[in-house]
């Protein structure tokens, strides 16, 4: 016999064959926080609503604004509950002032719904605070006239849903990728004080 065969018993079972090593996987994590696209968080649907809402007040109080100086041309003592309850004369400094204030009314509620929004969108937690402050600056649109006073509603949610969890989650992942913690160095040798051993 020129080669080497293998010889079994009659009566034993054939050799089970030999298993194949199993190929190793390896379980890669993905944060679902983050956006892959841009490597931002993700914003939740409660910041889409409050940048929606705050836009949406700022378009309605400029909209009563616009619609009380056009109602100025022909009714100026009806256009605006300001015009209503302060007498003046056609052509008088007072009107210019009482119209010059309802711009400039009109003009900070817009500012500060808009700094909220924009600066919410980009993780920043202090826009709680400054949706805050627009609320409190809307409500000053009551005189001006019924539509520019409706838009303190939807500035009022949409200041109330940057503080919803979502939205707060939303905050501390910027604020962790802008403030990331400082990494600590491991000491993996020995610390020798003096002069070091192969000197000695």
């Amino acid at each position: 016999m020129t080669h080497s065969e293998a010889v079994t018993s009659p009566g034993a079972a054939p050799a089970a064959p030999e298993e194949a090593p199993a190929i190793g996987t390896v379980v890669v994590t993905r944060d679902v926080t983050i956006d892959p696209r841009t490597g931002e968080p993700r914003r939740p649907w409660s910041l889409w609503a409050a940048t929606a809402l705050l836009y949406a007040g700022v378009a309605v109080v400029l909209g009563g604004l616009l619609w009380a100086f056009w109602q100025s041309i022909d009714t100026f003592e009806q256009a605006a509950w300001l015009h209503r309850v302060t007498p003046t004369e056609p052509g008088s400094l007072l009107r210019v002032a009482m119209v010059t204030g309802e711009f400039a009314i009109a003009l900070v509620i817009a500012a500060a719904a808009i700094v909220a929004a924009y600066y919410g969108w980009w993780g920043h937690r202090w826009t709680r605070w400054a949706g805050l402050v627009a609320v409190a600056l809307s409500c000053a649109a009551l005189v001006i006239n019924p539509l520019a006073a409706w838009g303190i509603a939807p500035i009022v949610l949409g200041a109330a849903c940057l503080w919803l969890p979502p939205s707060r989650a939303y905050f501390a992942r910027w604020y962790v990728r802008r403030h990331p913690a400082p990494a600590v160095a491991t000491i993996v040798d020995d610390v020798f004080y003096g002069p070091l051993p192969r000197y000695q």
